[in-house]
């Protein structure tokens, strides 16, 4: 039973009137007009109505009292949340040398009359180098296939043209180069010189092409690029492939170790849309075209004078720009310069608790932005108690760097950041090809206290499964996660040993309803970083906590679905779409299952629940027949059928692939 709302004073309005009246005969007895015309009874309402507003305050206290508990038990708002955006820098033109953008380098919207420039700001350093080729390479689909190498110096074919795939054409057929430098999230243009002779049979406007880079033998995939812009129609005229370049390992792949990008025929080659005889090219040039870094919503402030200390304990300084960000404690940390001495740099700590008189340690509210430096506190015996160090008087107090922003405001369409707020040698133009996302206006005073009871149970501790998972969730960019603790038998294949933790990792997406890539599920390296730290300091003496994926089983559903003779075509569209997106949304893992929340780690599929999933689509007389195989992304191998029932491992998720719908008019009632 939840405890009862404490009312200090819970007389009203008419309770108020009704007192005065009765109160009338013992102190004013002359008064014998009670009536609501009469100008006394008229006062008494008056104060009542005024009494009634003082009561309401009253009972605020406990609320207050509320909030005041919490702030002795260290709580506090969250702070906004900054939303992040990829931002891409074009070149004027090609460079023979690396080129360098600085993390720090802001970008920003256009200023109107009614609006401000929203300004980003880019995390990391983006080196853009030009591109070498160490090789070459044909590669059939079939697995014991010999690779055929390429002759390719210098970017420039050598008297001959080249043909990409095999003579015998088939899915997973791919072209492969390797690259000596690393050109992660680079913009790459292939300037092809095309043999017309090949390509012939396809749709240009949809060849059954996939580029893809190599991520690394511990993922085990290949990831696909970004293709922005291709001039040759699949190779089939002369002209640029423009490619956005994910993330890229090296790796050693028939004896040459490089990056690799590879061009692959999809299962489309299988179907109608299928070269006759494999492409050929007469030359290749690659060039540099530009990069993609990380950007977040923020602006940047450097060495922002607080004050001078005046040699006292508990001393209090405001930074000038709220709210502030998460800081880095490489970069952003207090700066004290004692007169004549060198600067001291100072550590920001959660509280002060640990703190001793001789720890350079400070307090940041990100909220308001207000700084503290340690209290004393007076000791029975006389003495003296520091929590932390005190600045010398007349020291001045600087910021070295922080930054400033965050918010839904910074969530923007497309191509909304333009601008380039600094000069920068060789770059023409920036924008963003995705959404700015991520971003969250601060804790409310409702939202804290309805949280407050999760966090009071962790304590920002994680001791049971269930505080692992919710302590990771907390982590900005984390949308679900699973601890698997300890095996009850270690001994068992794929176990989790004694004294580990495994926590997996679901990332947060933005739209995570319909079709899901494959590329749209890893976890980043500053997400896995982040989560691993947020838990180790949180987590038991003696665990290792761990920070991962799941295991995601990629599903495909062939389904024929039947109609009434009498439907339209515009009514089996209907019925295709609706199949399809119920289809993408029960086997997903943000927001399948049955409750919507994602399909349950471990949780086995059944194929009678996609006969019934399909059943209640609207207008559908009966679901002729169902088919659900196993997929892996990235290969060309055939799929494992499912007979009735797939058996799911413990911390493992069920993903639609890739779903075939057909709807078919009913010929006997």
């Amino acid at each position: 039973m939840p405890l009862p709302s404490i009312n200090l004073d819970d007389r009203r309005f008419q309770d108020l009137v009704d007192q005065a009246k009765r109160m009338i005969p013992q102190y004013c007895p002359e008064w014998t007009d009670h009536n609501v015309s009469d100008p006394g009874v008229t006062l008494i309402e008056l104060f009542a109505w005024m009494t009634e507003l003082l009561i309401y305050r009253t009972n605020q206290v406990p609320a207050k009292m509320q909030l005041q508990f919490l702030a002795l038990l260290g709580l506090s708002l969250a702070p906004p949340r900054a939303a992040q955006a990829p931002i891409t820098f074009y070149l004027s033109a090609p460079q023979a040398l690396d080129l360098l953008i600085p993390a720090g380098t802001e970008v920003a919207t256009v200023r109107t009359e009614t609006s401000p420039a929203i300004i980003f700001t880019t995390e990391q350093d983006l080196t853009l180098r030009p591109p070498q080729l160490r090789g070459a390479f044909t590669r059939p689909a079939a697995r014991n296939a010999a690779w055929i190498t390429h002759d390719l110096r210098h970017l420039t074919l050598v008297g001959r043209n080249i043909s990409l795939f095999p003579a015998q054409l088939a899915p997973g057929d791919a072209f492969y180069l390797a690259f000596e430098q690393d050109h992660s999230d680079h913009l790459l243009a292939l300037v092809v010189d095309c043999d017309t002779a090949g390509g012939a049979g396809i749709d240009p406007n949809d060849p059954p092409l996939q580029w893809q880079v190599w991520q690394g033998a511990t993922s085990g995939r290949w990831a696909s690029c970004e293709l922005e812009y291709d001039g040759t129609g699949g190779f089939n005229r002369n002209g640029e492939i423009i490619l956005h370049l994910p993330r890229m390992i090296t790796d050693e792949l028939q004896g040459v170790n490089g990056y690799w990008l590879r061009c692959r025929l999809t299962e489309a080659q299988s179907q109608g849309n299928a070269y006759r005889v494999s492409p050929a090219i007469n030359g290749l040039r690659i060039e540099t075209r530009g990069g993609t870094t990380n950007a977040r919503h923020a602006v940047s402030i450097h060495n922002e004078r607080l004050g001078l200390s005046d040699g006292t304990p508990g001393q209090r300084f405001a930074l000038q720009h709220t709210p502030v960000l998460p800081r880095d404690p490489e970069r952003d940390h207090l700066l004290v310069l004692p007169p004549g001495s060198e600067a001291e740099e100072w550590q920001e700590v959660e509280d002060f608790a640990d703190s001793h008189a001789d720890h350079c340690h400070y307090t940041l509210d990100s909220l308001d932005g207000t700084l503290t430096l340690g209290p004393a506190l007076l000791q029975p015996d006389g003495t003296v108690y520091r929590f932390g160090k005190v600045p010398i008087k007349g020291s001045e107090l600087r910021f070295k760097h922080y930054q400033h922003g965050g918010g839904v405001v910074g969530n923007l369409p497309p191509r909304a950041l333009s601008v380039l707020k600094s000069s920068l040698p060789y770059v023409a133009r920036v924008s963003n090809r995705a959404p700015a996302a991520g971003g969250i206006n601060a804790q409310t005073l409702d939202d804290a206290r309805l949280r407050v009871p999760q966090v009071l149970r962790t304590r920002q501790r994680a001791v049971t499964a269930e505080d692992f998972e919710f302590l990771a969730t907390q982590v900005h960019g984390v949308a679900r996660a699973c601890c698997l603790a300890p095996a009850a038998q270690p001994d068992a294949p794929d176990a989790v040993q004694p004294g580990r933790v495994l926590v997996l990792l679901v990332p947060h997406l933005d739209n995570a309803n319909g079709q899901i890539a494959p590329d749209q599920l890893v976890l980043s390296s500053e997400l896995l970083g982040s989560v691993q730290n947020h838990l180790n300091a949180r987590c038991l003496i003696g665990v290792r906590p761990e920070v991962r994926a799941p295991q995601y089983i990629w599903i495909t559903v062939e389904a024929r679905l039947r109609v009434r003779p009498s439907s339209s075509a515009a009514l089996e569209a209907e019925v295709y779409r609706q199949a399809e997106s119920m289809l993408y949304r029960y086997l997903n893992p943000l927001v399948g299952g049955a409750d919507g929340t994602g399909w349950m780690f471990g949780r086995d599929l059944h194929v009678s629940e996609i006969f019934a999933l399909l059943q209640r689509v609207p207008n559908v007389e009966f679901v002729d027949e169902v088919q659900v195989s196993i997929r892996e992304p990235g290969r060309a191998a055939g799929s494992q059928p499912v007979l009735g029932r797939l058996d799911v491992p413990d911390g493992a998720l069920i993903c639609s692939y890739q779903h075939r719908i057909e709807v078919r008019v009913l010929t006997n009632l």
